[in-house]
């Protein structure tokens, strides 16, 4: 009778050893989506960044013509 008892309290422990193991996953899981979405958002601004510095230094060298400074 004894080894019955130890055998369930074993399996019993086991289940909610489990049941913690997979919550700890599921936060994990959860915790690298939201990792994802942060990254997805700023290769996206620095995109936008990068085009918008380009479209500057287009503009300013169709401003500034391409002279020798005076002292040459």
């Amino acid at each position: 009778m004894s080894d019955t008892l130890d055998l369930e309290l074993r399996v019993s422990e086991l289940e909610s050893h489990a049941a913690h193991q997979e919550s700890i996953i599921q936060d994990l899981s959860d915790g690298i989506a939201q990792q994802w979405e942060t990254i997805d958002k700023l290769v996206r601004a620095t995109q936008q960044f990068k085009d918008q510095i380009l479209n500057l230094e287009e503009g300013v060298q169709t401003i500034l013509p391409d002279k020798p400074p005076p002292h040459y």
